[in-house]
């Protein structure tokens, strides 16, 4: 006998699509802050994309923890 498996309702389904746009747009945001850290020299500049990088890591791992 084959396994049975149901496919998510349509509410989960966007739920889901909508979770995965925003990790990813999370992960575009922490590259693009990476590239302009490593194109700089000053130090402030570098301190704040740090910081940056910090919060969107803090981001993406709720998101991750609402899947």
């Amino acid at each position: 006998m084959a396994p049975t498996f149901t496919m998510p309702d349509p509410p989960t389904r966007r739920h889901l699509a909508a979770l995965a746009e925003i990790n990813n747009a999370l992960c575009a945001a922490r590259c693009s802050a990476q590239l302009a850290g490593l194109e700089t020299g000053e130090f402030v500049v570098r301190e704040l994309l740090l910081a940056v990088i910090d919060q969107i890591d803090r981001a993406a791992v709720i998101v991750r923890r609402l899947v």
